[in-house]
């Protein structure tokens, strides 16, 4: 008989036949008061074997799922959560200058104001702030055709949005290029967190489209699909299950 001991996400898989969770090590405010519990043990149950897989070393590291949770929670405006699956994930083991890059990875995503909100996050939680940079940004040159073949490159294709975009708004496009080439190619955060990350957002705010393309995009990656399913199901402690659907839709559509 083999001694090998499982991989993370086939101990997983193996713990799911092993009886109730074990909830010592689950970031739930919501089972730990009890009061789940109290109106029925049953759901408190099914809701703390989600937590095992959102909460625990899996597939995915237990503090990069915090770290997507977080994400998903500044999206939501979920302030409580935010803070305190950061809190978590910081615990767990993510640095600072990780924190640093999910934040512009979810600025890219959802824009200042969330990005503002979750910065804060990072700025209370490591009690850092940061500095204005001391050196001049350098000359970064770029041109619609440049831009049109980074899409090709990632995608395999140009979509029509960014057709759109070459045509009537150029200038932007440079800035959207930029942004994207930093968020999913140079980011501080590893690129397959920042993809993974992406996928719980997506699947919070119900969108299967962008599931789609950031569960590819994780794929390119190197992400398994265990890692992705994972990324996806940690946006049902966010946003409930009706999270789940949409993001199924968008790991199958990308399987296909």
């Amino acid at each position: 008989m083999s001694t090998k001991a499982p991989r993370p996400n086939e101990a997983a898989a193996s713990s799911a036949l092993a009886g109730n969770a074990e909830r010592s090590s689950l970031g739930s405010p919501a089972l730990a008061s009890g009061q789940i519990d109290a109106v029925s043990p049953k759901f408190a149950e099914g809701l703390a074997r989600i937590r095992e897989v959102t909460d625990t070393d899996g597939a995915c590291p237990a503090w990069a799922k915090a770290m997507y949770m977080a994400c998903a929670a500044a999206v939501k405006g979920h302030s409580h959560m935010l803070y305190h699956q950061l809190k978590r994930a910081k615990a767990l083991g993510l640095s600072l200058s990780d924190s640093r890059g999910a934040a512009l990875t979810v600025l890219i995503s959802r824009g200042e104001a969330v990005y503002e909100s979750f910065n804060a996050a990072v700025d209370a939680v490591y009690d850092d702030e940061l500095l204005q940079p001391t050196e001049e940004a350098p000359d970064y040159n770029l041109d619609r055709q440049a831009c049109l073949d980074y899409f090709e490159n990632y995608f395999g294709f140009v979509p029509e949005y960014v057709k759109l975009m070459a045509e009537e708004a150029p200038r932007a496009l440079e800035g959207y290029v930029l942004m994207r080439e930093w968020s999913l190619g140079e980011n501080i955060l590893d690129v397959r967190h920042a993809e993974l990350l992406l996928c719980t957002i997506n699947a919070a705010e119900f969108s299967a489209r962008f599931v789609d393309v950031h569960a590819n995009g994780a794929r390119r990656a190197g992400c398994s699909e265990a890692e992705i399913t994972e990324s996806v199901l940690c946006a049902i402690p966010v946003a409930g299950v009706a999270s789940w659907l949409p993001g199924a839709d968008g790991i199958m559509e990308g399987r296909a």
